[in-house]
Formats: structure tokens, sequence, C-alpha cells
């Protein structure tokens, strides 16, 4: 009775010991602070790579973006184009989820579908701030709303007034 008992003991020490050694590799995936998502942004529209992003580059990319959103080309962005563009970004990531575990070109294609789906960042992505950013009240959003919205979220984003993002607007002390 008493090696039953032994070996018992020894199965669940091992599995504890196994389930140990698995445990650092979920705790790898931790939040990303502040400053790491602020050098990411940075990174992403530092257009000229001064480690910087001014007004004219946070523009550019907006502009860029709002093209994207746009997709019949007539200057505005409807609620039902941004709709589109959610959807299909669930779309590409459901189909991500699915080929993740594979390999090869099925793999390869899902990721280049959901990079390609991904919703830029634009002022009024989100429902209600899409009612805030569209300033005249017509239901969807001109170049112009989605500029002015864009100048306020960089002034919000740069914290010491410089005139400028960079790593400074991302740290605690200010």
């Amino acid at each position: 009775m008493m090696p039953n008992k032994t070996l018992i003991l020894g199965v669940v020490a091992l599995s504890v010991a196994v389930t140990g050694m698995a445990s650092p590799s979920f705790a790898a995936r931790e939040k990303m602070t502040p400053e790491q998502r602020g050098a990411r942004m940075i990174e992403r529209l530092d257009t000229n790579k001064d480690q910087k992003v001014s007004l004219t580059e946070f523009q550019a990319r907006i502009s860029d973006n709002f093209k994207t959103f746009d997709t019949n080309g007539d200057g505005q962005i409807s609620t039902e184009e941004m709709k589109v563009k959610r959807e299909a970004f669930r779309e590409a990531r459901k189909a991500w989820k699915d080929a993740k575990a594979k390999t090869g070109t099925e793999r390869e294609t899902a990721l280049a579908k959901l990079k390609e789906a991904r919703p830029a960042m634009l002022p009024g992505l989100r429902p209600k701030a899409f009612k805030r950013v569209d300033t005249d009240g017509n239901g969807s959003l001109s170049a112009s709303e989605v500029s002015s919205a864009a100048e306020a979220m960089f002034k919000r984003r740069d914290k010491n007034g410089d005139g400028v993002i960079d790593a400074a607007d991302f740290t605690k002390k200010i």
C-alpha cells in the first residue's frame, strides 16, 4: 500500500513542477507600460526618424487614414463606412484566430488580411466619438472635422506642451 502512496505523491509533485515551469510563459505577456506604448506610437508616426512626432507628421498619418475609411471617395466618412471597416476587421481577426496555429500560406494570408483590415488611428472611430467629431451633425465626418479632432488629440498627447510628441510625453513625471 505504501508504494502506491509514494507513486501518487511523486506524480503530483512532478505535475506541480511541470505546471510551475509553464507559468512563466503566461506571465511573459504582461501589459505594455505607457512608455512602451508611447515608443511604439512614435516609431510608427515619426517619418523623419528624429524620435519626435510633429503635428505635421501626425496630420499626414490622419489624412492617409481618412482616405482608407472614405471608400467611396466623396470626402466624407459615413457611419456605414465605419461599420464596414469594423466588420472587416472582426472577420479578419476571426480568420487569423482560425489560421494562427497553422503554417504556410494560409497563416500568412490570414495575417496579411488582418494587417490590412486593422482600423487605423482616426478620431471618431468609435460610435460615441463619431458623434463628437461630427461637429456639423450631418451624420458623416469631413476631412476638416477629422483634422480638427486630430489636432485636439495631438495637443492632449503633447503633455509638456513643447509642440511635439516624444518620450517625455509618456513618462509619469509630467
